[in-house]
């Protein structure tokens, strides 16, 4: 325990830390030519990707697929080949590429993760004020977790992140080139497809009010306690062999056929549910103190699209829940602009409460896990080969 929350609230100290001080220099630059930025390439992004790949890469069995991964790499290692035979190619290619310099999996898991935040935050370039509360949200929010676990669509999921701003500029045609050779990586790719289409979209002539905004995440939220409706879409195998999710789908399992499970109203998911509340109510506040940022209204609506789809289908399967990760990565993102938001009018009582409703959810994960050891909650501890003689 004492490791795991070390571990997990270091990592998000250095990434807040490293945003805040590139975000500082730039609006210093910014005082004697106010149009100057910074690099992607700067110092503390840079380091921020350093550091938090030799988190990923230095990690054993933490998250739900690592052993998996693993397993997978070090068969590579010695044989040439995977044992299981559908990954997508680009992914077998990149792991044939560190099996071959027969590099310890550190050096392969770093590498991936360092893809990842290095999309995200490649992503954000031109919003550094943001890259201090998203790099703490990487790692508290537990969105760390489920990197670990989802490997490969989690890269794809930030570079999804990545090509909003080209997407915005209506460079279709770049867009849907780079969604096909990442589908390499991750078949779901295929799923952003039409997501390239978006910059069609006048997102700033949007102005529902919260109280619209609520109520269609509520008729969701409730749709979603008792999935009834399931019963009309079982027509879904060719959408899993499309994205590649026929890998973790049980065509027999009870939760795909017609019938449901139900979750518990938990901490975790409670927090999540007030924040996107929260989020929703002061959507036209962030609006107003952010006048002309073109991608807060694209960032809060598929942040918005993930509110809903994720409390439309959390009690039905969990390969059903997969492609909701390309819309809640944007709960990041707003979660930030809530912060710098409430610091910078000063609602600093607001913001703490916010603070501990939405950067709680690793620490939540981390006593579930000590204090309800079930197998379902031990990859959420960091274990380190480090300290396990391997």
């Amino acid at each position: 325990m004492l490791l795991s929350l070390s571990v997990y609230s270091l990592t998000a100290l250095v990434l807040f830390m490293l945003g805040w001080h590139v975000n500082k220099r730039e609006q210093q630059l910014r005082l004697t030519s106010p149009r100057a930025t910074l690099p992607f390439w700067s110092w503390e992004i840079l380091l921020s990707i350093l550091f938090f790949a030799v988190v990923m890469g230095a990690r054993y069995h933490t998250g739900y697929d690592h052993k998996m991964y693993l397993d997978q790499y070090e068969h590579m290692v010695r044989t040439g080949s995977f044992s299981r035979t559908n990954f997508e190619w680009g992914f077998e290619w990149i792991t044939r590429l560190f099996a071959a310099c027969r590099a310890h999996y550190f050096w392969y898991f770093a590498f991936w993760g360092a893809l990842q935040i290095g999309l995200l935050y490649y992503g954000l370039r031109r919003h550094k004020h943001l890259l201090c509360w998203v790099g703490a949200g990487i790692v508290l929010t537990s969105t760390i977790l489920v990197w670990m676990n989802s490997l490969r669509q989690s890269v794809v999921v930030c570079l999804f992140v990545a090509l909003v701003p080209l997407i915005m500029e209506r460079k279709v045609w770049v867009c849907l080139l780079v969604v096909i050779v990442s589908s390499f990586i991750h078949k779901s790719a295929l799923i952003l497809l039409p997501l390239c289409l978006l910059g069609y979209v006048n997102f700033g002539k949007f102005n529902p009010r919260p109280g619209v905004l609520l109520g269609i995440f509520a008729a969701f939220v409730l749709l979603g306690l008792k999935p009834f409706w399931i019963d009309y879409f079982t027509n879904y195998e060719w959408f899993l062999r499309l994205t590649g999710y026929t890998n973790y789908a049980n065509l027999d399992d009870p939760n795909v056929a017609g019938k449901f499970r139900i979750l518990g109203w938990g901490p975790g998911r409670v927090t999540i549910l007030l924040t996107n509340v929260v989020s929703i109510l002061l959507y036209s506040k962030l609006r107003s103190h952010f006048k002309g940022d073109g991608l807060l209204d694209v960032f809060f609506m598929l942040a918005f699209a993930g509110m809903c789809l994720s409390n439309l289908l959390v009690n039905t399967s969990h390969f059903i829940l997969r492609p909701v990760e390309y819309f809640t990565i944007f709960y990041l993102i707003v979660d930030a602009y809530m912060m710098v938001y409430l610091i910078e009018t000063r609602k600093y009582i607001a913001a703490l409460l916010l603070f501990g409703l939405a950067y709680s959810h690793i620490f939540i994960d981390v006593v579930k896990a000590i204090y309800h050891p079930i197998i379902e909650n031990q990859p959420f501890l960091y274990h380190t080969f480090l300290l396990s003689g391997l």
